[in-house]
């Protein structure tokens, strides 16, 4: 049984917005920011690492080969995904049920003015990825305006998609433009967490805040919800979701066939 408290109130909150946001558990999400900090300087060869002011002491050229080993560490340290799952597994549980799949972690570093870390307006469906699953994105400093993302809501977002369908005059870059009071900024401060719809028009701008961004997202879906029915998307159990919660029971059909059986 769940313990989180104002369920009700949860799912009015997201059907209507498209996102929860929701505090972590201090030893948890230090655990986490201080894992990060640990990689970075072993990666960096630095003795002292400032996520906030990383910008300042360390070249931009570098950024991009840091952030992928990076990516490599932590989604081979189980400790750390660990402990990212329970950083909000009750609302995972809330939002998508406990039996359990889940892309790797994607690690975002964003500096100050750079313009090659943009995520441009999009919705994840586009690119062949299931409706039924939702990000979990960790901020490990505090994101504010353009430092943090944006998301459009479920109802103004089916009404942009239905016209970005219907015209090619309807472009993300028209959209995002023309619709600047329908953007929700989203801040949220270290020690928060935030579960969202990646249907929603959503996306982030170039950081013109004056602290680096680091934040890791993670999509989650429950195993047996629809998959994209685009013809021969690639984006499955194996090869794009990895199993992390089966039953007992799901584990013994996924390896023994009966179904070729019965069909």
């Amino acid at each position: 049984m769940s313990m989180i408290k104002n369920v009700n109130n949860i799912e009015k909150f997201f059907l209507k917005n498209g996102y929860i946001k929701f505090k972590i558990k201090k030893e948890i999400i230090d655990f986490l920011r201080k894992k990060i900090i640990f990689y970075t300087k072993e990666i960096s060869g630095l003795k002292k690492v400032n996520l906030e002011k990383f910008h300042d002491y360390y070249e931009i050229e570098k950024l991009n080969n840091l952030r992928i080993k990076l990516y490599d560490k932590i989604n081979s340290d189980k400790s750390f995904n660990k402990k990212i799952f329970e950083s909000s597994s009750e609302y995972i549980d809330l939002m998508v049920g406990s039996e359990l799949c889940n892309g790797n972690l994607n690690l975002s570093i964003q500096y100050p003015h750079d313009k090659t870390s943009i995520l441009s307006m999009h919705t994840d469906f586009f690119s062949g990825e299931s409706i039924f699953q939702v990000n979990l994105w960790l901020p490990f400093v505090n994101v504010k305006k353009t430092s943090s993302m944006f998301i459009i809501n479920p109802e103004k977002s089916i009404n942009l998609l239905k016209k970005i369908k219907e015209s090619k005059k309807f472009t993300m870059s028209n959209i995002f433009k023309d619709n600047k009071k329908d953007i929700k900024w989203l801040n949220i401060r270290f020690g928060e967490g935030m579960l969202f719809t990646p249907n929603c028009l959503h996306g982030n701008v170039m950081n013109i805040e004056e602290t680096t961004r680091w934040s890791i997202n993670v999509r989650f879906k429950n195993l047996y919800s629809p998959y994209s029915k685009i013809k021969e998307n690639e984006k499955k159990i194996g090869s794009f979701y990895n199993l992390y919660t089966p039953k007992i029971i799901t584990q013994f059909n996924l390896k023994h066939s009966f179904d070729e059986i019965i069909t």
